[in-house]
């Protein structure tokens, strides 16, 4: 059973999707819950027989209530492993674990500043580690990040990476002319920047870098920005105060990113802080150059890129000089980029193996934790992780 905080455009909730469509494949039967009502992605569960259930939340409000209906679901389908994703749903399950303490409690936080802000929850997730199994990050700078602020038992965690569904997001040269031709670029160098609009993506990061590079005469060019969130009326704003409305397109949510990304040239990430960014996964499986800023598992994706592809953050000066040095490359030179950034995900973040990794955990877990559980040993190397995991 897996429960998360919530369903919306994001890196952790499509990560879910891929995880549960890999596990299912394997064989396991996957059972997903929503703290609060799920606005994305419903149809994809749906699509693969599974009804999402929602425990009625309101966001940001404490409701115990939700812990007995969570326990009653817990009571009624036995799961062999109860898998949280998000500082909040860790949190709640943890809590919640002892109304069904016989069920092994995986946690897993995905994002490298999830506790940042709220004293309250740092206090908490530090308080409730010892009630999960096991705690994952999806990036090595993330995973060493939260076991500095003791929020990860290192005895009793590591750090699983996101997988990516590589033949979606292959490269696609008709998909690419015929969205080209919608949005109306014609010839011009397209970025794609991709994620909600909230104070963790920094976009006002990348309208200031897009404002160097149109004062340095790059005018040829066009970002679109997809996503949604709270910050839209002030990046909007900014955007017409620097006059780069002919540069910057809003296009709002968007669930044809993979179309998305064979259209653009370059994929830009100008985060001020992140775990292991998805988008940057996609981009790579698509065979785009990347630019992004140097924050969280950034690094830990683009080995081969360099001072070329890697900006310090919030420094809008650092990032248009990567994009203007992607920009100045040639298609050759730009192609045999792309081509080594998707040699890199599929040897290191496909999602079958990454479920395969998981399943070796899970299995691990409900074979050890408790003698109800009578499932098999896994033999694939996420197994010797799973077992530092037991006390």
């Amino acid at each position: 059973m897996f429960v998360i905080t919530g369903l919306n455009l994001g890196g952790a909730e499509s990560q879910l999707v891929l995880l549960v469509r890999g596990l299912k494949q394997i064989g396991w039967d996957v059972s997903v819950v929503s703290m609060i009502e799920p606005k994305y992605f419903v149809q994809d569960f749906a699509d693969m027989g599974i009804e999402v259930i929602t425990l009625k939340m309101a966001p940001g409000k404490p409701d115990a209530r939700a812990l007995w209906r969570l326990a009653k679901l817990v009571w009624s389908w036995q799961p062999d492993i109860l898998h949280s994703h998000m500082v909040h749903a860790n949190i709640f399950v943890r809590i919640a674990r002892m109304l069904f303490p016989r069920i092994p409690v995986v946690s897993t936080a995905h994002n490298i500043n999830e506790l940042e802000g709220s004293y309250g929850r740092l206090v908490a997730y530090r308080l409730t580690r010892h009630l999960s199994h096991y705690t994952s990050s999806v990036s090595a700078a993330a995973y060493q990040h939260y076991v500095s602020l003791k929020m990860i038992n290192p005895k009793k965690g590591g750090f699983v990476p996101n997988g990516i569904d590589l033949e979606r997001f292959r490269y696609d040269a008709a998909r690419r002319e015929a969205l080209r031709d919608a949005l109306g670029v014609g010839d011009r160098f397209v970025w794609l920047a991709i994620g909600r609009l909230v104070p963790a993506k920094d976009f006002s990061n990348l309208i200031r870098a897009v404002a160097y590079l149109r004062d340095r005469g790059l005018s040829n060019m066009q970002v679109l920005l997809a996503g949604e969130g709270p910050e839209q009326a002030e990046l909007l704003r900014k955007c017409a105060e620097a006059k780069l409305e002919s540069h910057i397109r809003f296009l709002g949510p968007r669930q044809d990113v993979p179309d998305l990304m064979s259209a653009a040239d370059a994929v830009v990430l100008s985060s001020a802080w992140e775990g292991m960014p998805m988008v940057i996964l996609e981009a790579m499986a698509a065979s785009r150059m990347v630019v992004a800023t140097n924050v969280g598992g950034v690094s830990e994706l683009l080995p081969f890129g360099g001072a070329d592809a890697l900006a310090p953050p919030a420094d809008p000066a650092a990032l248009a000089d990567r994009m203007q040095h992607a920009m100045q490359l040639s298609r050759e030179e730009a192609d045999a980029v792309g081509q080594r950034g998707r040699a890199f995900v599929e040897g290191n973040f496909d999602i079958n193996k990454v479920a395969r990794d998981w399943d070796g955990i899970y299995r691990h877990l409900a074979n050890s934790t408790t003698a109800r559980h009578a499932v098999p040993r896994a033999t694939v190397p996420a197994a010797a992780a799973a077992e530092k995991a037991q006390d």
